[in-house]
């Protein structure tokens, strides 16, 4: 038995039973397959053993006894060295270090962005990297351990049971506001009541998601009464969406409150009060139990936390004007 263990060797391992398969394990490193597969290699010639079976045609991974004693000690190994890298950090801002963050697109753009000018400005030689997700992959990315950080909108009615990660709920009523210019029908009507959710029948409705969580609420939103409702068009962004509506006097939009802020101040778009109203979102935060947690991912955190009441009030006071 060779006594030299190499970390490479260790991540690629338990990457391998994390992942399932060498492909995925390489995708989830961002390694090449045959690196990682050089890596595993090696790894069973400098312990003398074989660490899992190999079988053709089978897509269940299965470890060996020899496999199933390393696994906790190789993951023993990586959080010792996450936590060193988390203690050098802790001990100098100067320290280099990544942060791994998966989000919606307008939380990234509405509500990150403004924070994490802070931690940078705090934390200079800390990587703060975002990747705009699905829920369902914001999800399984921070539960796998390829992310520290996971914030999403969720629907509030969703039980969130089962998820293999730290949770916290940083706001339990984040609004969604159907919106046009200020010329349009619909939200032109000063000093009237809300229009009826089927008044929207009819008309172009705009939204970001294709698919996922957000768009089955909002059809779900606009069937409830059996009635003919909108037609829904996905553009694939927030500002696609404010777009199509600009261009489009008799069109709507539906999106969440913080995103249309400037919009209202600056009177470009108008809220549609509707009744009965949007659905109301939470904002959910995900923190990994697979990685050791850099001091500034929790500050960052806490920075979100401590905003979110002020981002909240302005979005109830621009989606009450008229």
């Amino acid at each position: 038995m060779d006594s030299t263990l190499e970390v490479r060797q260790l991540r690629a391992f338990v990457a391998l039973v994390e992942q399932g398969s060498v492909t995925a394990a390489a995708q989830s490193l961002g390694l090449a397959q045959s690196t990682v597969s050089e890596a595993l290699s090696s790894l069973e010639r400098a312990l003398g053993a074989a660490l899992f079976v190999r079988r053709r045609a089978a897509h269940d991974l299965v470890l060996t006894d020899a496999g199933d004693v390393l696994l906790p000690h190789a993951r023993g190994v990586l959080d010792q060295i996450n936590a060193a890298h988390v203690a050098v950090a802790g001990a100098t801002s100067g320290a280099r270090a990544r942060i791994a963050i998966a989000t919606n697109e307008s939380l990234s753009t509405y509500v990150l962005a403004p924070r994490l000018d802070v931690l940078r400005r705090r934390w200079p030689n800390t990587t703060f990297e975002v990747s705009v997700l699905m829920c369902t992959a914001i999800r399984a990315g921070v539960e796998a351990g390829e992310f520290d950080l996971g914030l999403s909108l969720q629907p509030c009615e969703d039980a969130a049971n089962g998820i293999a990660a730290e949770r916290s709920v940083v706001s339990d009523d984040v609004p969604l506001v159907i919106f046009a210019q200020p010329g349009h029908p619909l939200a032109s009507r000063r000093g009237l009541r809300p229009v009826r959710r089927d008044a929207l029948g009819g008309h172009t409705l705009y939204l970001s998601d294709a698919a996922g969580d957000f768009h089955l609420l909002v059809r779900r939103f606009l069937e409830q009464d059996g009635l003919p409702g909108p037609h829904l068009q996905p553009t694939g962004s927030i500002e696609s969406v404010k777009r199509a509506v600009f261009a489009d006097p008799l069109a709507v939009g539906m999106l969440p409150g913080y995103a249309l802020l400037d919009e209202f101040r600056d009177g470009k778009l108008a809220p549609v009060p509707v009744q009965p109203g949007p659905p109301r979102m939470r904002l959910e935060a995900l923190l990994s139990h697979a990685r050791a947690h850099h001091p500034a991912t929790r500050q960052l955190l806490d920075e979100v936390r401590q905003s979110f009441p002020a981002i909240e009030a302005r979005t109830a006071a621009g989606s009450q004007s008229r």
